[in-house]
Formats: structure tokens, sequence, C-alpha cells
């Protein structure tokens, strides 16, 4: 401002000191407070970002463990497995967020394909040199998929051989209305001493699914064997149910791999008290 009063155009100009830019003896530069609030700035921004990352995978995690819980629930799955399931979503997603392999990723490793299984079969089919099993793979899966009153029908069929069993039918052909009023009734149930003996129409069908016993069309050597299922109450009424109803003599028995299955899993006692498996 002039003397006068009046303002004056002249810019002041003062001057600022200039950055210290000398180092000391080890070449750092001092901490000056520009250069501090720059690094303060730059590590807030580091720590925003991976604030708003881990947000962002918290917010998807929280989502993705919501849709599994409730698809569990909605499926009617115990609690503890939908539990143990979003457990394991958890532990993935922050597995899959730190960059480590998933329990997904190890399955898939450890896990070899079907085609994968059956090259290393063909594979050892064709080397001279491949340990060859003792017993069949599958007579371990076996004994978890059959009852103890199957154990013992088994049993019973090695140590007594084949069963008598019959069919009775109408006279009439299939075409024309014929029918089959009973399939393979057996004595089964009580010889072998089953404990649930009404139970043999469903044991005989899972027995054969394994392939350890069959049903033929050839009776058994002696015919007389075959009266006491004759002479079950349900028999003499289908007889009575019209003219030409006929019975078909059958017998059940073991497969050749029923047998060796037997022999390898089952202890088997014959009639002189020994034992021919353990």
């Amino acid at each position: 401002m002039d003397v006068d009063g009046t303002p004056s155009a002249e810019v002041v100009r003062r001057t600022v000191a200039a950055l210290d830019t000398t180092t000391d003896k080890r070449g750092v530069l001092p901490m000056s407070p520009a250069r501090t609030v720059r690094a303060a700035t730059g590590v807030a921004r580091v720590a925003l970002t991976a604030a708003s990352g881990m947000t962002l995978w918290t917010l998807d995690t929280a989502l993705g463990v919501t849709v599994t819980v409730l698809r569990g629930s909605l499926a009617g799955n115990p609690p503890d497995e939908v539990l143990a399931e979003a457990e394991t979503e958890v532990r993935d997603r922050l597995r899959h967020a730190l960059g480590l392999p998933t329990s997904t990723d190890y399955h898939r490793e450890a896990m070899p394909t079907l085609r994968e299984q059956g090259a290393q079969l063909l594979r050892l089919s064709a080397s001279t040199h491949a340990a060859q099993p003792d017993t069949h793979p599958a007579y371990p899966g076996i004994l978890t998929e059959i009852t103890p009153d199957e154990a013992r029908i088994l049993r019973f069929l090695h140590v007594d051989g084949p069963q008598p069993s019959i069919d009775v039918r109408t006279g009439r052909q299939r075409a024309f209305g014929g029918e089959r009023l009973i399939s393979g009734l057996t004595m089964l149930g009580e010889h072998a001493g089953l404990r649930f003996p009404n139970r043999v129409p469903q044991y005989l069908p899972n027995l054969r699914r394994l392939g350890l016993i069959e049903f033929t069309r050839e009776p058994v050597g002696n015919p007389s064997r075959y009266q006491l299922i004759e002479a079950q109450e349900q028999v003499r009424d289908a007889l009575k149910r019209g003219f030409g109803t006929k019975v078909s003599y059958r017998s059940i028995l073991l497969t050749e791999f029923g047998a060796d299955f037997v022999q390898t899993c089952l202890p088997t006692v014959i009639s002189d008290g020994s034992q021919t498996a353990t």
C-alpha cells in the first residue's frame, strides 16, 4: 500500500527456504517435514488398499457362506454337517485369498481320474513284476454290504450245498393272462438259523446282485427235499387257484466267486466241528 493509502500493484515476494537435499555420512536424506508427510500418505494408501481388499474378501466370504448354509438347511442336512461345510468354505476362501491351495485343489491332486485308474490297472496287468493280491479287492467292500443273516446264508450254502426252491405258476401261458403266483420260495430262513427269516426275499436278491449266489432251473438231486416247501400254506393256497397251476423246481447255490468269498472271509464249520477257514 502506498503512502497516501492507495493499494499498490507490487507483489510482495517472500523467499522460501529450499528443501534440504544434503545427506548424512550414510547417504540418507534427513526426514524433513515434507518427506514425512509424503511417507505417511503412502503408508495410508497401502493400508487403505489392504483394508478395502480385506473388506471385499470378508463380504464375499459372508455371502458365500450364507448361501452354503441356506442350501444345506433347505436340503434338510443335519446341523453338524451344515456347520462343517460352512467352516470348510471359510477356510478355502481364506486360503484362496492368501494364494494357497484349497482343500479342493488337494483332493484334485490326490485323486486320479477314473481313466487314470483304469490305465494303471492295464499297466499292472501287462507287468510281469507286479505283485498279485492274495484276495479279490472287492471282498472288503462286500463285507460292508451284507447283513449278518446274509453271511449265515452264504455259510449254509457253502456247508450244505445247493438248496431247493420252487416257483408256482398258473397253467395259462403268460400271453393269455398267466402269472407267477410264488417265486423262489425256499426254507433257507429256517434251515440256516436266521434271526429274521421273513427277510429272505430281501436277502437273496442282494446276494445275487453281489455275484455271490445264483438261481438255477436245475432241481437239487433229491426230489424229496421239495416236500417240506410244498407243504407250506401259501403253496397249498396257490395250487387251489385253478386247473393247471403247476410247481417248477429250482435251486439256489453259491457261484465260484461266492464260494471263494466264503472260504476267504467267513469261518465255516463242518459236521465234525472243525473249521475250514478262519
